[in-house]
């Protein structure tokens, strides 16, 4: 059985969205996981490749935007079509769209905007009706 952790961050903020996004990968990519960031949009995407970049001086993520027609091996693969991806240990879910890959692990990272709640109680009962292992952490300092 797959595993769902939703992660509710104490502010309204979308670059919170992503930093803590990339710190949860960054602890996977540690671990030696393979990991997906699912976003929105390709902005959102071309968005937190830029903050991969940047975020650290001392560490780098290895990391790539999904593309269809090359073979992603990196550590960490932004992606913000609904293409499949094979072997992913942890799928970080920044759209809005429920994930429907296979995957053993999925992190929802939410925060306090009404649209971005009620996206995540919806997918909260998307997950629970399918049978998924739930998890709440509400997260209270970034």
């Amino acid at each position: 059985m797959s595993r769902v952790d939703f992660y509710v961050l104490p502010d309204d903020s979308r670059r919170s969205l992503q930093h803590f996004a990339c710190r949860l990968a960054e602890k996977a990519c540690l671990q030696g996981q393979k990991i997906l960031i699912q976003t929105q949009s390709a902005d959102e995407s071309r968005a937190l490749d830029d903050l991969l970049w940047t975020m650290q001086d001392n560490n780098f993520i290895p990391h790539s935007i999904f593309d269809v027609a090359s073979n992603d091996d990196q550590a960490v693969i932004i992606n913000h079509n609904n293409e499949p991806i094979e072997n992913i240990q942890l799928l970080i879910n920044l759209s809005s769209q429920a994930i429907q890959h296979s995957c053993e692990h999925i992190a929802e990272v939410l925060n306090q905007q009404a649209d971005c709640k009620q996206t995540g109680r919806e997918h909260y009962k998307t997950y629970r009706d399918s049978g998924f292992e739930l998890h709440h952490h509400k997260i209270e300092a970034l």
